[in-house]
């Protein structure tokens, strides 16, 4: 399933849990969409061991390809096990709520095609609504994390290639926030990373976010830092130790000496934590180093870094481990 003159073709991968609702024509638009790439293309549906006849739909049609988890997995595990079962060079991914113009996959797409890594849909419109301060805070850890504005890291529309989710799925989240990891360690390992405005529309039925994820966000944002720039996590800590012992030392100088040892104190924990630092980032860029040199090779020459040895029958090793996701 290849086209003849480039060899490129696409996987379109759906997640569903409990949407019966809207799985039929979420599948009725994305097809028409994607006929207008004029490559081959297929459609997966990953059914997250929905209660409802989600996949029942689903298998009855001929247009998609039905991949069924045995229990509820959770949202980034469903897409990575579309990813292992789609034929495409290139992968697409949406929601199945119909809250996303797929109008809007053609030009993804045809980004990924002409050099891009990873085209990302950045919601827009009156239906994509978040609070102010949960919104703010998110996008401000989120730039915090890679060091540059991310217009919307968590977008459920996108199109990579499929050599972006191979070489970065030991640092990706198995849950909700599969998107937002994906969308800030291809940003942080060189990957060429692409925001394009498209519309949001009202979800059909309800939503299965729910307040846990959002602290699980926050736990991986945490992972995240400390996977790839662990010295982002000790700049508050150093700088916070070096105020308290100026303070203290001066308050030792101008009123009394009881307040010369916390002043050591946090001057020697100062100290501490630059060295640990220093020695998590070694650590770290010793870690991200493979990774980052693929990203940068030309995709002909990454594909062949990504390929076993011919005398070996095992894969690359993985670069870091995904425990405590």
């Amino acid at each position: 399933m290849s086209d003849p003159v480039t060899g490129e073709s696409v996987s379109l991968i759906i997640p569903a849990y409990n949407e019966r609702v809207a799985i039929g024509a979420v599948l009725d638009e994305a097809g028409t969409s994607l006929a207008r790439l004029g490559i081959p293309f297929e459609i997966l549906v990953v059914d997250d061991g929905s209660e409802d006849d989600t996949a029942e739909i689903v298998s009855r049609r001929s247009d998609a390809r039905l991949v069924r988890n045995p229990v509820n997995l959770g949202y980034g595990h469903s897409l990575l096990r579309g990813v292992a079962s789609a034929k495409g060079s290139l992968i697409a991914i949406c929601d199945a709520d119909g809250s996303y113009d797929l109008d809007a996959l053609p030009e993804l797409i045809a980004r990924v095609r002409a050099g891009v890594d990873h085209a990302i849909g950045e919601r827009t419109g009156r239906w994509f609504r978040r609070p102010f301060l949960r919104r703010t805070v998110y996008r401000w850890l989120c730039g915090y994390v890679v060091g540059a504005r991310v217009p919307d890291a968590n977008s459920g529309l996108r199109a990579f290639r499929r050599d972006v989710v191979e070489t970065l799925r030991a640092d990706l989240c198995l849950g909700f926030s599969f998107t937002t990891s994906l969308t800030l360690a291809s940003l942080m390992s060189g990957y060429v990373t692409e925001f394009r405005k498209t519309s949001y529309r009202e979800r059909v039925g309800r939503s299965h976010v729910r307040l846990r994820d959002t602290f699980r966000t926050g736990q991986y944002l945490f992972q995240l830092i400390a996977a790839y720039n662990p010295v982002k996590l000790f700049v508050p800590l150093v700088l916070g130790s070096l105020l308290a012992a100026a303070g203290f030392a001066g308050l030792a100088v101008w009123h009394a000496e009881r307040w010369l040892a916390p002043a050591w104190m946090f001057g020697v924990a100062s100290l501490l934590l630059t060295g640990l630092a220093a020695h998590a980032y070694v650590v770290s860029r010793a870690a991200a180093g493979p990774i980052r040199g693929r990203a940068l090779l030309p995709h002909a020459e990454r594909m062949s870094a990504l390929a076993p040895s011919s005398d070996s029958t095992s894969s690359e090793p993985r670069t870091r481990s995904a425990a405590g996701r």
